[in-house]
This record gives structure tokens, sequence and C-alpha cells, in this order.
């Protein structure tokens, strides 16, 4: 998600941004100020991203995903009339190819299985292209509520809904795992786009300038990459422009950072 007409949504988001960004000052503060920790609580580290290069991104983008795969970045778009599917050129961030995806607002993606497959938010419905072709499929998989980001391991593919829990899918899209993610011990809602490497789930939260690491085996937030610098040097221009966009190259280690509607795309290192 998502261009909110929701004053109360918005409210709420920009007063997290506020408070987030009051908080960092230091490590521990920024931890601290998004929820009361319990006493004598481990404490979740926070790193952040080393830029290594900074490409070009298009800012009439409204990204909401974004997927490597084969040397190549693939990126989702959304808002209804503008969404779109893409092959993108990683070093210069140039779109290689467009898929325009009428009628519906287009979320996250993932690759897997020989396909690649496009979430919808309202709609109930996910988009299948065969991969790398990208020829549209004329089945599509179902699910029930909203769809927000999108990965993929070994087994099938991880979505999120916008609340505070992760859905493992198998290969035909069932169901076969729900966790609740929490972050000192309370639930993180409002998970978005999805990236998995490393064996955890990285995740964008709407109107957050952080990407969660989430254990893949308890849901538990184990550390807090602060992208404040990122969005420090983007300078979006509205608020709706939120940090959102998060994809591995595993051959370079590196990760690959942007948001909506925004004209960089970070090039970054995260530590390990």
């Amino acid at each position: 998600m998502k261009s909110s007409a929701n004053p109360a949504i918005v409210t709420r988001g920009s007063a997290v941004k506020r408070r987030l960004t009051a908080a960092l000052c230091c490590a521990l503060a920024f931890a601290g100020a998004l929820w009361a920790q319990p006493p004598r609580a481990a404490v979740v580290p926070v790193v952040r991203p080393e830029i290594l290069r900074v490409a070009g991104h298009d800012p009439a983008a409204f990204t909401q995903g974004l997927a490597f795969a084969d040397t190549v970045l693939y990126e989702s778009t959304g808002l209804v009339g503008r969404s779109s599917l893409r092959r993108v050129d990683p070093a210069t961030g140039r779109v290689l190819a467009s898929v325009p995806v009428p009628d519906v607002f287009a979320e996250g993606i993932a690759v897997f299985g020989g396909e690649l497959v496009q979430l919808t938010w309202q709609n109930g419905f996910a988009l299948r292209y065969e991969f790398p072709s990208l020829r549209a499929k004329p089945a599509m998989y179902r699910y029930a509520g909203e769809g927000w980001g999108l990965a993929s391991d070994s087994a099938g593919f991880i979505m999120s809904n916008g609340s505070d829990t992760l859905y493992f899918r198998d290969g035909g899209f069932g169901v076969t795992r729900a966790l609740p993610v929490t972050y000192y011990g309370r639930p993180l809602a409002q998970l978005n786009e999805l990236e998995y490497a490393r064996g955890h789930v990285y995740a964008n939260v709407w109107y957050r300038n952080f990407i969660a690491e989430i254990s893949a085996a308890d849901g538990k937030v184990r550390r807090v990459i602060d992208c404040a610098e990122l969005v420090g040097i983007e300078k979006p221009a509205s608020g709706e422009n939120v940090l959102n966009g998060i994809a591995y190259c595993e051959r370079k280690d590196e990760w690959y950072l942007t948001g909506k509607n925004w004209k960089n795309m970070f090039v970054v290192k995260i530590p390990k």
C-alpha cells in the first residue's frame, strides 16, 4: 500500500515518521522510540546500509515491489491506470521493458518455479507470467484479503497483507504457514514489500524509514536496518513517497533499495 485518501491513516503515518526522525540520534534511542521495551529485553541491533553507488530510478514509478533474478531487476508499480511490470537495468535504473497492468492496483512480485507472480492490492488475485518472457498466463492465483508484499524462498512464496502476519505459500499459492511478526514482543503491523535472503525475511513497514530483518523461524525482528540516510538523500517530494522496494543480488551480496516515486535507487551493503 498505497496512496491513502484516509486522513487518519496519513496522520498516524506522519506521526510515526516524526517520532522516528527525532529518535535517530543514537541506535538504541531509535529502537526504543518505536515501542516501549519490556524490562531486560534483549536489545535488537540497529545497523545502517553502506551505500555503494546510486542508480537512477523512474520518478513516475509508484514502486510496489522489486525482485532480482538472472542479473536483471524486476519492478512492480502501482496505482490503478498506472500499474506495470518492468524489467530494469540494475546498473543504471533504465527501464528495459514495461508491461502495462490495467484496471488493477498492482503490488509485490516474486519469481518462483519458472514464473513471476504479481499481487494486486484489493482484487483478490495474483497475476502470473512466464519467466523470463513475462508472457501473461491465463490462470490466476486467488487469495482472501489484500495483497501487499511478496517474496520467495526455496519452498514457495511469502506474502504480506498489511497486517503483522506473514503467510508462507506453496508453489500453487496455498497457505502452508502463518507467521506473526513481533518487535520487542509486540506485533509489528503494516508489513509491506518483502525480500527473502540469508534465511531471513526483510520487510518494509509502511510509513517507516527502516527495514525489519525477521526470523523466518519464529517471526521475531532480529535487526533493524536504519535507512534514514537514504531518505535524507532522496528528500521525497511527498509524505506518500515512502521507502518501498527491496531486492537482493546474492552473487554480489548487494541490495537494491528505493521508494515510491523516488528518483534514486540505492545499491547498498547490509552488514551480515
